[in-house]
């Protein structure tokens, strides 16, 4: 199986690149972003101002732990912090097992690399544009 990236295999892109038995890029592509981020709007002091208080009942400790409207506290964000380095772990695992010549732990910084940059990473093994 051949993947070829025109313009942009990044993150889940890559991830789904990596299980070709050869990856092609044109040198414009953009590759890499094996990383995880979790982000969430927080509103629950504006509601507090507003006077809207909003309630949820939840069964486990963990069951609602960043929320938009509930107030963050640390240990909310500690196992929000350990639950995407977990995936983070999946995710290196899945790209490693697929591509074992990458240096899984150079590339997996969430960093995105050009195609000539990625090639010297081992992120593809060829540059060839599609014309």
């Amino acid at each position: 199986l051949t993947i070829c990236v025109e313009q942009v295999a990044a993150s889940g892109g890559y991830m789904m690149a990596c299980v070709a038995d050869e990856i092609v890029a044109s040198p414009f592509a953009v590759l890499g972003s094996i990383g995880v981020i979790s982000e969430q709007p927080n509103v629950y002091e504006r509601l507090k101002t507003e006077g809207i208080e909003f309630q949820t009942v939840t069964a486990g400790k963990f069951k609602r732990t960043l929320t938009p409207t509930k107030k963050v506290n640390k240990e909310d964000l500690e196992k929000s912090k350990k639950d995407i380095e977990a995936v983070l772990v999946l995710f290196k695992g899945f790209v490693e097992q697929n591509r074992p010549s990458l240096d899984i732990d150079n590339v997996a910084t969430g960093e995105t690399w050009f195609g000539n940059d990625a090639l010297q990473r081992n992120l593809v093994d060829k540059l060839k544009t599609s014309d």
